[in-house]
């Protein structure tokens, strides 16, 4: 196993002893994780209920744990025969590979068939050339090496020409090694076919030797491809962004740690506040680490920091090649970039005298680690912030209520730009009333487009404008669903209906990726009578395509995004102009910065209104207003069309006015009224195993555990909600079934951190003695309640 120091002590607890194991070696010579980012880490997994190891995890870079193999390496004897040419063929080739390093038993024969590899391999050890062994484990943080290829220093000159009289090839490299010195071998080999053999000839003659040298820190490299060099120069600030700068400068000059949330309004320019903040940051020779929620922002951003800054910046997210992410891990540790660009996990990128954390579109959920170290951007920053001694930038149009409310209450300095650059206009909502329009389609018609956002999507295109379509549901269809019996096909691993995917033909699970092509009849009853209910971005790009036949359309939506690249594509399409209408999932509304784009149409802004989750208005609204904010960023004004069964709704009516205060104060009414967040700490237990009936058992002994931990005074909830500890189930999940996996939830709420930490703790320790089988969660501060 592979461990992290933590501390050092001179003996151990008498306790302890029985269950040490020797050390067998020191992987890295130099700390993987800085004792400043231990400190922050053992603090906050303490306040998650996380074990120290599960958060060291997750600041380890990707690929970075030594892992020993099974290895093939060469024996003095087959070096010999190497450089004597005393092996042909495919023998040679492989013993020229592992001349370079032990390579792992399976790889490196130079034939196609595994069957003759293994025979190969078998030969090469009968005769004593190879010799099976294992891997040191060595760290890949280990500086890669290069081969080099030097002339030996001989003092006779005409002693080489007449060695070298017949073997031309050899003279001419032996020649460019004498005029140019020690050269990489990978470059001879593009200069000299057959580099590697001559090589080894001169070898043996005694006229060059190889050595391995440190291999130059890798750049950006193919996580730069496609990336703009932006702006040429700064603009001018206008009032609004110089206000907002003013504050964050004076805290970078000082070293001072303070959070502020920037709240400006889409277009009004927040970016060119981070790049100016991080600007001041890099003139007092400090480092700055900015963060974006979605890889899709990063390749935007990464083309403003790259105009502004230069290649001095190293980009972490999961869309790199383990050995790309670990290359920029490398970059930063080493010191060569003091700009760092990532999603979640760069929060845990090796930057020194950290002068700046930016958190870009802060309220966005892709910020909370769902799995294993259950953190929240905002709470790491926060800690890393206050450790360097350094500010963090919390910036959106429409902040987590968290923020907006900790803002209000003085904890964080809110900074505001109340209006788009250059005086543009927000653009006009509009929207489609869809119990009306309803009313009016023929009976059985299914309704996608309303009269209003057809005709907006007309006008569009015929001016030469770009459209985005939102419709927040991949597939064609959401369910198959028999008129007679009521029947609807569900996943057999998970409580969920099956979606109809158009493009492979087959009914898919969202959850676990189970497919089945869909039935002939229902499965239920056998009665030939189903439908299609239900429509998602498949269905969508169809009706769009059927409407309008000479738009050029494109789709993206998780599904189009597997394809790596294929995300990058559409978005440089929608730049380029080469593409008119985008149909899609959340991922548009992604702070994407594109002038073209004069109308947004919303197909159902209700659907993420009625999820059993208290954060389902606020979600809703924010995804509306985010999406509203796409269109009109060029000089031509933009146009939203929002289509709901509840245009009154109050996560939906201010989306009309831009008007994000009106939905804050009516949105804190309801969460102080409930106590849940910001008004109160909640924490979620979630039990699930292979059948229901010991799942909801242990769920049952973790609640009795959480109420008997607290004295009676603390254990129910005054006529306040809030002030004491409420322990609300156990109760089925609402994804009551997972990936065969039965599962039932309660949930502690109470604005006293230390009540719910302590009735959390118990939890915790009480399911420890469950069954093996049965598995629990606690999530500290959750932000999915499903």
């Amino acid at each position: 196993m592979t461990g992290v120091v933590v501390a050092v002590r001179d003996a151990p607890p008498e306790a302890d002893r029985a269950g040490l194991r020797p050390i067998l070696r020191i992987v890295d010579a130099e700390p993987v994780i800085s004792a400043e980012l231990i400190s922050v880490l053992r603090e906050l997994a303490e306040r998650l209920l996380c074990p120290l190891g599960i958060a060291l995890a997750a600041a380890l870079p990707p690929g970075s744990a030594p892992i020993g193999r099974p290895t093939l390496s060469l024996t003095p004897r087959g070096r010999e025969a190497l450089l004597r040419g005393a092996v042909r063929g495919p023998a040679q080739a492989f013993l020229d590979r592992l001349s370079r390093a032990p390579r792992s038993a399976g790889r490196g024969a130079a034939v196609r068939s595994r069957e003759g590899q293994r025979t190969l391999v078998r030969e090469l050890e009968h005769d004593g050339l190879i010799v099976r062994g294992r891997s040191d484990a060595s760290s890949p943080l280990v500086r890669r090496t290069v081969r080099w290829v030097a002339p030996a220093s001989l003092a006779d000159g005409s002693v080489q020409a007449a060695t070298l009289a017949r073997a031309p090839k050899q003279a001419a490299l032996l020649q460019h090694l004498g005029e140019s010195g020690a050269v990489p071998l990978e470059e001879l080999s593009r200069r000299f076919p057959g580099a590697p053999a001559l090589v080894r000839a001169l070898a043996a003659r005694g006229l060059v030797h190889e050595e391995e040298r440190p291999a130059a820190p890798e750049t950006l490299g193919s996580a730069l491809e496609g990336a703009g060099e932006g702006q040429a120069a700064p603009p001018d600030l206008t009032a609004a962004q110089a206000a907002a700068l003013l504050p964050i400068a004076q805290a970078v000059h000082g070293r001072r740690f303070e959070r502020f949330l920037l709240h400006g309004v889409t277009g009004s320019g927040k970016t060119e506040v981070y790049l100016r903040a991080i600007a001041e940051a890099l003139s007092v020779g400090r480092s700055a680490l900015v963060l974006v929620p979605e890889i899709t922002l990063t390749h935007q951003l990464l083309a403003r920091l790259r105009g502004r800054f230069g290649d001095a910046l190293a980009i972490l997210h999961s869309g790199l090649r383990a050995r790309e992410r670990l290359a920029q891990w490398q970059r930063l540790r080493a010191g060569a970039t003091p700009i760092a660009l990532g999603a979640r996990s760069a929060l845990f990128a090796p930057l020194e005298n950290l002068g700046l954390i930016v958190i870009d579109e802060e309220h966005d959920s892709a910020y909370k680690n769902e799995e294993g170290f259950h953190y929240h951007a905002r709470d790491l920053a926060a800690a890393r912030a206050r450790s360097a001694g350094c500010p963090v930038v919390l910036g959106s149009a429409t902040p987590a209520l968290e923020s907006r409310y900790a803002a209000e209450r003085g904890e964080i300095t809110r900074l505001s730009l109340p209006h788009r650059i250059a005086g543009r206009p927000l653009p006009a909502v509009e929207i489609a009333d869809l119990a009306k329009e309803r009313a009016s389609v023929p009976r059985g018609r299914k309704l996608i487009l309303s009269a209003l956002l057809r005709r907006a999507l007309g006008e569009t295109l015929a001016e030469g404008g770009q459209a985005l379509l939102l419709l927040n549901r991949r597939g064609f269809s959401t369910r198959i669903f028999c008129f007679e019996c009521g029947h609807a096909e569900r996943c057999k691993h998970c409580d969920i209906s099956l979606v109809y995917h158009a493009a492979e033909h087959e009914l898919r699970c969202h959850y676990c990726g189970y497919a089945i092509a869909p039935p002939e009849a229902c499965t239920g009853c056998g009665a030939p009578d189903t439908a299609l209910l239900g429509i998602g971005t498949e269905r969508l790009e169809e009706e769009v395509r059927a409407q309008f036949p000479k738009a050029r359309i494109a789709r993206l939506d998780r599904d189009t995004a597997r394809r790596r690249g294929a995300t990058e594509a559409v978005l440089r399409d929608l730049r380029d102009g080469a593409v008119d209408v985008v149909v899609g999932t959340q991922m548009l509304a992604k702070g994407h910065d594109f002038p073209g784009v004069r109308l947004v149409g919303v197909v159902a802004a209700d659907l993420a209104l009625h999820l059993p989750d208290f954060r389902a208005a606020e979600r809703t609204f924010q995804l509306l207003t985010q999406m509203a904010g796409r269109a009109g960023r060029g000089e031509t004004p933009g146009r939203v069309v929002i289509q709901s069964f509840v245009p009154d709704h109050y996560a939906i009516r201010p989306v009309r006015e831009h008007d994000y205060e009106r939905f804050y104060a009516e949105e804190i009414a309801h969460r102080a009224a409930l106590g849940y967040p910001p008004c109160g700490r909640l924490a979620l237990a979630v039990v699930s195993g292979p059948a229901a009936g010991p799942a909801e058992e242990g769920a049952q002994r973790l609640a009795d555990a959480a109420r008997a931990a607290l004295p009676a005074s603390g254990r129910e909830a005054s006529e306040s909600p809030g002030e004491a500890l409420e322990v609300l189930g156990p109760a089925p999940a609402p994804l009551s079934r997972l990936r065969d996996r039965y599962r039932f939830q309660l949930l502690l709420r109470s604005a006293s951190e230390d009540l719910l930490l302590r009735a959390a703790r118990a939890v915790v320790r009480e399911s420890l003695k469950l069954p093996s089988s049965v598995r629990t969660t606690v999530d500290v501060d959750p932000m999915n309640m499903l």
